[in-house]
């Protein structure tokens, strides 16, 4: 009775009279139980009744709690609704509180028909109604709910205050309220987990797991083969395509899919080997025109079998591979600075001069100067006080006398000199004047040297010359040094060493230094330059080795790295002696000084190039939406990124949850689909969008020439190498001789003609001036030499590759019988003549005739194949595909060559963004006992909005809002060839490749 009293008690702890009445009956009951007809109900009547009601609430709720978790599964709520049971859900987490409501009306519902009897006890439980948004977080309130098991995959929930009521006649007897928990082997918050990580991971950017990252490493092995194979001359027009950006991100929703669920939609993974077979057929067939690709499909009887996307050949490069970067043409650039014969002239005069200057000591012996004398009288004033001094030898003797630091003596002297001096001072007094004087001699010993140090204006290390003087002392043969002190003496000591000595003495000797040459054999030059010639070779060799993607992401900058390896080395190439065995040897080395610097200057010019080509990248790339130079770098770095391992099959209570993944449409497409082929579609939509930006492709706008020349002139002009090339394409053109064709390569050919004629004007002239030969043999010497290439588009690739400089330095030593050593200095003359020419105007064809013919190469060439797949046979198709007729060789990508070589590769960038989404992406868990094996649930993400029934009317009030699964991807992929003309980039016209439906999935 106890017990039903303190449950009994109202909220104030007071016990209602009417309770009291029915102790004291049933108290009077037990008293007299033979006054009753009825038998009263007992203690054990009501405990029993309340216990089966109470076990019958924990079926109840675990149904319950199965159920909502199914419906919760199939209709999630991701955003609550504006409505009164919607704004009861947390913004922060809907789902599970959309979850919790459902368990609270769903074990409701089923506890409305929960009742127990017992000799006359009837025993109910229930929760309260709910019919208003505080009512409704109130019910969210009771019910918990947590994953649980050893893997997740089970679900335990708490609803609180559940009441049980005992009756009798309607009338209450005891009421409790208990809290029920129960865990039911239902994966429903591991669904809804895995499907936000899943959600998160094909979101994440390129620092995260996931597709972005994925899709990176997917694209790079595609970009890099096939950019490698266009470079080795494959008939790829578009390296990537958003074909190939369609395949790759297919691909790595998949493998997303494995990483989280544990296994993918197997129509998917269909789909994309059909996809990936589809796709290589196409590159093999037609190259980079997917239109002509799927008009020659359509005639074959090809069906899918292969998932290798063909590269059309070529060797695979991997961006991590080594790439050897040498100082290379950098060298003939800094030995034309200090190689050629006036230069090296230069240089062995500072060799050969020497400075020259007299030096001189004066030593005290004895006696001294004069006191003044008195004055005649009394009351005399000094006006006037002088003291001359007149000296005289009285021997001579040898002495040393100190030399300076890094001077030597020539000759050395040395006299004992008497100075008398005489004091004569003139008194005043009055008008009358008087003269007194007073006379005294002073002994010294004076010293004197001609001496002589050589010139170290520049970095040559300081050491003496062995031979310095020796009349025979230059490995060339005639005098060292040995003339030089004559001519010293001559300049400085044009009076007799006895009248230097008495200067000296009397304090009157000023030494000049000035400067003397020696005479120098006539063939220094040609030595000095044969041991540079030697050391430049060296030095060409100079290397640094980088992986390809970390200089096409400017994580390091060549030029600087080669020119801290070349001050690492520079003491060995100097090689500087510890003596100098003549003036020859220092000159020499002088020389090597000179050249190594120079070379060290324009590395350090390059070096600083490069940084401004990273600026002027940067800034373009930054224009791009979705694209960055860091991007590139963490793409680079994500391409390699380890992603997670897929996850094994795990175990719930009820034995293995086997997931199956299903998607609609099931391979996201480029193209449109409709709810004929995808029911879940609504009408007709694009699952996938995709925008491909190569940043570096041709026609010729300005994107390349603003990076590598920012702020240059002839903003409207085209270099001489392109020009050239694009001309060699419309040649190559089959079917070149129409009238589309035909108008733009005849501008584009006379551009180019006037363009060759203004860097063969300047080959000309310098031969005449370098050989002595007159204008006509000269001419005759420059054409012999561009005989070679025939036609104006080879002859102007000559010239803009440097082989006619080249040939011509050849032709010229021959017919003008040059040395070996003369032909080398007018090669790099007519180098030097011919990048000079090459940057002026005249000798930079015009952007308009060099884009219109680009253009019509193109049409020239679909038109082509067109011709053929209605005419010829299908051989005769995929021959002229192959060829991909004159768009082979039009060149692209960034030329990375610091002005003006060295050019030491070739770079381009792909900017890639991708959008999508799933009309339907659900997952099924099976996860049955083996008593009931056929136990699922399945989540499912779809548009739709969420109704539930809370008020029992049968009819739904809006919960919330389910959504589709969709995804937005940026990545960038650089791709590194070597330094040739063909470059490597997007040749099909289209820079900016976007999908239908762009920019807006679905």
């Amino acid at each position: 009775m106890s017990r039903g009293l303190s449950l009994a008690e109202d909220r104030r702890g007071r016990v209602p009279f009417a309770l009291v009445g029915v102790l004291l009956l049933v108290a009077s009951l037990a008293l007299a139980p033979t006054l009753s007809t009825e038998p009263a109900p007992s203690d054990t009547a009501v405990e029993r009744a309340l216990s089966e009601v109470t076990a019958a609430s924990d079926t109840a709720v675990r149904e319950g709690v199965a159920t909502a978790g199914r419906r919760a599964a199939a209709a999630p709520v991701l955003e609550p609704a504006d409505t009164p049971v919607g704004r009861a859900l947390s913004d922060g987490q809907p789902f599970r509180d959309s979850l919790r409501l459902r368990v609270y009306l769903q074990v409701r519902a089923n506890l409305e028909r929960l009742a127990a009897r017992s000799d006359g006890v009837t025993a109910t439980a229930s929760l309260p109604a709910v019919d208003s948004t505080a009512e409704y977080e109130r019910a969210i309130e009771r019910v918990s709910v947590e994953q649980a098991g050893d893997n997740d995959t089970a679900l335990r929930a708490t609803v609180e205050n559940v009441t049980v009521t005992a009756r009798r006649d309607g009338e209450v007897l005891t009421r409790r309220r208990v809290d029920r928990t129960v865990v039911v082997p239902t994966p429903v918050l591991h669904l809804h987990d895995q499907m936000e990580t899943y959600e998160a991971r094909v979101t994440n950017g390129l620092t995260k797991p996931g597709l972005s990252q994925r899709l990176t490493a997917r694209l790079y092995p595609i970009a890099w083969a096939r950019g490698y194979a266009q470079f080795g001359g494959a008939p790829i027009a578009n390296v990537v395509a958003n074909r190939h950006v369609s395949l790759a991100t297919n691909g790595a929703l998949l493998g997303v899919q494995r990483s989280v669920f544990g296994r993918s939609d197997p129509a998917g993974r269909q789909a994309l080997t059909e996809a990936t077979a589809a796709v290589g057929i196409e590159d093999i067939v037609a190259g980079s025109n997917s239109q002509l690709a799927s008009e020659i499909l359509s005639r074959t009887s090809y069906r899918p079998a292969s998932q290798n996307i063909t590269t059309g050949g070529g060797a695979t490069v991997q961006p991590d591979e080594p790439l050897h970067i040498g100082v290379n043409g950098t060298v003939d650039a800094a030995y034309r600075q200090v190689g050629f014969p006036d230069a090296l002239n230069a240089t062995a005069r500072d060799a050969y001069t020497v400075r020259a200057t007299v030096v001189s000591e004066r030593e005290h012996v004895r006696g001294g100067r004069p006191e003044r004398p008195d004055p005649p009288g009394s009351n005399w004033t000094a006006a006037r006080d002088r003291t001359s001094a007149t000296a005289s030898v009285v021997d001579s003797f040898d002495i040393g006398v100190r030399v300076p630091s890094g001077w030597h003596a020539f000759e050395r002297w040395g006299r004992t000199v008497d100075v008398t001096y005489t004091r004569k001072v003139t008194w005043v007094k009055g008008n009358s004047n008087r003269v007194t004087r007073n006379s005294h001699t002073e002994r010294v010993r004076v010293s004197l040297a001609l001496v002589g140090a050589h010139r170290n204006d520049s970095l040559v290390p300081v050491r003496g010359v062995e031979t310095a003087h020796d009349a025979d002392g230059s490995p060339l043969g005639g005098e060292n040094l040995a003339d030089v002190e004559g001519k010293a003496r001559d300049r400085l000591l044009d009076r007799s060493r006895k009248r230097a000595a008495k200067d000296v003495a009397l304090g009157e000797f000023a030494a000049d230094t000035v400067s003397i040459t020696g005479s120098q054999p006539d063939s220094i030059h040609t030595w000095m330059a044969r041991d540079l010639r030697r050391l430049r070779e060296r030095v060409r060799d100079i290397t640094v080795t980088t992986d390809r993607g970390a200089v096409g992401t400017f994580r390091t900058n060549p030029a600087r790295r080669l020119r801290q390896k070349l001050r690492q080395r520079r003491s060995q190439l100097v090689d500087a002696p510890s003596t100098y065995d003549s003036a020859a040897e220092r000159a020499r080395v002088a020389a090597r000084v000179e050249f190594l610097d120079a070379v060290e200057r324009r590395l350090g010019g390059h070096a600083g190039n490069q940084s401004r080509v990273k600026s002027n990248l940067t800034d373009r790339l930054d224009g791009l939406p979705g694209g960055s130079l860091s991007g590139l770098r963490r793409a680079l770095t994500a391409r390699e990124t380890r992603v997670p391992r897929t996850r094994p099959t795990p175990t719930g209570p009820a034995g293995p949850v086997r997931t199956t993944v299903e998607a609609q449409p099931q391979y996201l497409t480029l193209a449109s689909v409709s709810e004929s082929r995808v029911p879940a579609v609504d009408g007709t939509e694009h699952p996938l969008v995709a925008r491909n930006v190569n940043v570096f492709s041709v026609p010729y706008g300005n994107a390349a020439t603003e990076v590598v020349n920012a702020g240059a002139s002839a903003r409207n002009r085209v270099g001489l190498a392109a020009a050239a090339r694009t001309l060699a394409a419309a040649n190559d053109t089959e079917g070149g001789s129409n009238a589309a064709l035909g108008g733009p390569r005849s501008q584009l050919q006379t551009e180019v003609a006037r363009a060759n004629g203004a860097v063969v004007g300047a080959l000309v002239e310098r031969v005449r001036t370098a050989t002595g030969a007159d204008r006509a043999a000269s001419e005759r010497i420059v054409s012999d030499a561009m005989s070679r290439w025939d036609t104006t588009a080879a002859r102007g690739l000559a010239l803009a590759n440097n082989s006619a400089a080249d040939r011509v330095a050849e032709v010229a030593a021959d017919r003008r019988g040059l040395s070996t050593l003369r032909q080398d200095w007018l090669r790099l003359r007519l180098l030097r003549d011919t990048n000079a020419a090459l940057s002026t105007a005249l000798a930079r064809p015009s952007k308009g005739p060099v884009n219109r013919t680009v253009n019509a190469v193109r049409e020239t060439s679909r038109s082509r194949v067109q011709s053929a797949l209605a005419d010829r046979s299908r051989e005769e198709v995929e021959r002229l595909a192959k060829k991909r007729l004159g768009t082979k060789v039009l060149p692209s990508g960034l030329p990375l060559a610091p002005p003006l070589l060295p050019w030491y590769l070739t770079m381009n960038v792909w900017v890639v963004t991708v959008e999508g989404t799933y009309a339907r992406f659900s997952v099924t868990a099976r996860h049955g006992s083996p008593d009931t094996p056929g136990a699922t649930v399945r989540y499912v993400r779809e548009e739709r909005a969420v109704d539930l029934d809370v008020d029992g009317d049968g009819s739904g009030e809006r919960l919330g809002a389910n959504t589709r699964i969709s995804f937005h991807a940026d990545t960038g992929v650089v791709v590194v060839v070597p330094p040739k003309p063909r470059g490597v980039g997007d040749k099909d016209g289209n820079s900016v490749e976007t999908s239908a439906g762009w920019p807006t999935p679905g």
